[in-house]
């Protein structure tokens, strides 16, 4: 028996009711039933019924700034996610879960799995909510129907937590599990790529605010509610606020589609100011960089919005485009920016410099007046250890010379 039917048997032996069955009353006020506010209905599976919210959308429907469907292709984001090759768009599934508890674990169950897919010209969104503990063997099944064919899952923060529990519950109810080769494609940590240093915090939420343009309406439960109400639907059959979670994660799984469409978009062409904030241009960069995509990083370090940026930034986007040219061999082109960094005061292009100046050029002259430039402002106590050191290496090299001429 799984940890849901032991829960469900210690309710009852409290005298507790569950769900929809037998609904006890409330203490105060009416008894809302589930199928009273929510228009959904009944899926039946070899295993029993389970109660399902269905939404059609047109493909272009647009969420905040984009439609739902990308506009542009996603191999790039493919390459991030080190897919063995590119899932057609039918094959993806967006994904994300309600749960009786936020810590994870065996004890965890999704008692709601919401799933988007596209179908000929629709999103559609499948809710699978589990009235009481022993619908969760057929909610699995119904899900494992709704993904078939499945061969790219879409999720935030899906790799730490949605996935380890779906693929607990699936093993526990000893079902095949659909998800198992399909790739992963975890929104969270490349969102805080981008974002990060920008917004600070980079919760769903905060990102459909200052992203995707795109705000929830009042009906939206905060996620950490959601375990407490869905506890008080099991004790009391009351469904007052499983309209507000209903909506909360299906809005989850529309921000994953319009989310996974803006930063396809982003790789594809970064310079596109309509999906790139001049504030982001630093952390695309970077991520060009590590999908070896270094041309078009360069191009985005070079971009005329980075004079929009504080001078740090700048000084930042310099220093970047400098680190590609050294890779490249190409070191003068490489000092040339290091110099305009130093002029700015950058502590690291003056340390760049002196090198340059030391061991390409052998200008030791050159190379002292960097570090003592950079000995002037330095306030790491490592770093001015190895100032110095290079200071009395350069110094011992020129009364070297001094002394041969």
């Amino acid at each position: 028996m799984s940890d849901w039917n032991d829960f469900s048997e210690r309710l009852k032996r409290l005298g507790v009711q569950l769900g929809i069955s037998q609904p006890l009353q409330a203490n105060t006020g009416k008894v809302q039933s589930l199928e009273d506010l929510v228009p959904g209905r009944n899926l039946k599976t070899i295993y029993g019924e389970v109660f399902s919210l269905n939404h059609s959308y047109p493909e272009h429907r647009q969420h905040g700034h984009l439609p739902l469907k990308p506009l542009t292709d996603y191999h790039w984001l493919a390459q991030w996610a080190k897919a063995p090759s590119t899932p057609a768009l039918q094959s993806l599934v967006f994904l994300d879960t309600e749960t009786t508890g936020l810590s994870g674990g065996t004890g965890t169950m999704p008692f709601m799995i919401g799933a988007g897919r596209f179908r000929e010209n629709q999103f559609v969104v499948e809710q699978f909510f589990v009235r009481n503990p022993a619908e969760e063997t057929a909610q699995l099944a119904a899900l494992s129907e709704f993904v078939e064919g499945v061969e790219g899952i879409v999720t935030y923060n899906g790799k730490a937590f949605d996935l380890p529990i779906i693929n607990t519950r699936y093993i526990m109810q000893r079902l095949s599990n659909p998800f198992t080769s399909a790739t992963h494609f975890d929104l969270l940590p490349f969102t805080r790529r981008i974002w990060k240093s920008r917004l600070g915090q980079c919760n769903l939420g905060n990102i459909e605010k200052h992203v995707l343009g795109f705000e929830r309406e009042q009906a939206d439960i905060p996620g950490y509610l959601v375990p407490d109400f869905y506890r008080e639907y099991l004790f009391t059959g009351d469904a007052t606020h499983m309209p507000g979670i209903f909506y909360h994660n299906e809005i989850d799984v529309l921000s994953l589609s319009a989310l996974f469409s803006w930063l396809a978009a982003i790789l594809e062409d970064p310079s596109d100011d309509r999906f790139t904030d001049p504030g982001d241009l630093l952390s695309v960069g970077r991520v060009l960089e590590i999908l070896e995509r270094e041309h078009l990083a360069e191009q985005v370090y070079s971009s005329d919005r980075l004079q929009h940026l504080s001078e740090t930034d700048r000084q930042k986007g310099l220093i970047l485009r400098a680190k590609i040219q050294k890779r490249q061999g190409k070191v003068e082109e490489a000092s040339v920016l290091w110099h305009e960094a130093a002029l700015a005061g950058s502590l690291e292009a003056m340390i760049e410099l002196a090198k340059y100046f030391e061991h390409q050029v052998r200008d030791y002259e050159a190379a002292l007046r960097c570090t003592e430039q950079a000995l002037s402002i330095c306030s790491d106590n490592a770093l001015t250890a190895s100032l110095l050191h290079r200071q009395s290496r350069l110094n011992a090299k020129l009364l070297k010379n001094n002394s041969e001429n």
